[in-house]
């Protein structure tokens, strides 16, 4: 759900749950399973990607795809079954890898998905090399996006590529948001990255409405429950609740949801 460039490289991981799902404060992360319950997609679109990744890559059996920040594996499995590819999925929360887990053993992809939980920033070096790697709506967990894709690069097969799913304000916005990164510097770090812009789709924005209100419900449902349940921390999820209005409006007005195709830009000249 991250739209930000952030200096989460020094931050904990509790800081980069936090960060990645808009929370200000870290003691809201241990209730995140609950709040986030209603979701199956944790903020990129399994069947947006499922396309992006087809129409770009040849060979799709022979795939083998890294989704970052996967979640409760949506877009893995969806990759997965569509695809008959492999996939690994990482997230720090042990909550939504169970439910990753779960959800690949009952529709037939355990064989192809795998679910790791941990910190990434840890571990991906002992990881190999995949066709596709996926960094989806979670933010630039290494700093920025200049040092996050420099990362994920040394992870990248030498023709595979980067879908950077995420947002950005245009570089004359009618609004400043301060965590929000502008498109050209957006670019930039791409390019420093030694990556190239092969595509950008940008998120239809009646669908995204609809589907915002449907989301802020949940939330909303799940906090006034919470609120119920431990009255003494009633104000920690009514906080949110508020934080979760403002982070839908600007994403409804203000952010452009976009999805980035990257490639090396060394192997695409």
């Amino acid at each position: 759900m991250e739209h930000v460039t952030n200096q989460s490289k020094h931050k904990s991981v509790e800081e980069n749950i936090a960060h990645a799902m808009d929370c200000t404060d870290t003691s809201l992360v241990p209730f995140l399973p609950y709040i986030l319950q209603d979701f199956v997609e944790m903020g990129s679109s399994a069947a947006s990607i499922v396309e992006i990744v087809k129409n770009h890559t040849r060979d799709h059996p022979q795939l083998d795809i890294l989704d970052v920040g996967c979640g409760k594996g949506a877009v893995a499995i969806a990759l997965a079954d569509e695809l008959n590819c492999t996939c690994c999925g990482i997230d720090a929360v042990p909550e939504f890898i169970d439910t990753a887990n779960t959800e690949a053993g009952e529709k037939g992809m355990a064989d192809r998905c795998v679910f790791i939980c941990g910190d990434v920033r840890e571990i991906i070096h002992h990881f190999g090399h995949y066709n596709v790697i996926v960094l989806g709506s979670v933010g630039p967990i290494w700093g920025d996006y200049f040092e996050t894709l420099i990362v994920l690069k040394s992870r990248l097969n030498p023709e595979g590529l980067i879908i950077l799913d995420d947002g950005y304000l245009e570089d004359e916005p009618s609004v400043e948001q301060e965590s929000a990164i502008k498109k050209s510097a957006l670019l930039g770090q791409i390019e420093r990255a030694g990556m190239i812009l092969l595509q950008e789709y940008r998120g239809q924005s009646v669908s995204n409405s609809q589907q915002f209100e449907i989301e802020l419900a949940h939330i909303q449902k799940r906090c006034t429950e919470l609120g119920i349940q431990y009255p003494a921390q009633k104000q920690l999820f009514d906080g949110y609740i508020k934080k979760q209005k403002q982070e839908y409006d600007h994403l409804e007005n203000d952010i452009i949801c976009a999805t980035l195709v990257l490639g090396a830009a060394a192997n695409r000249r």
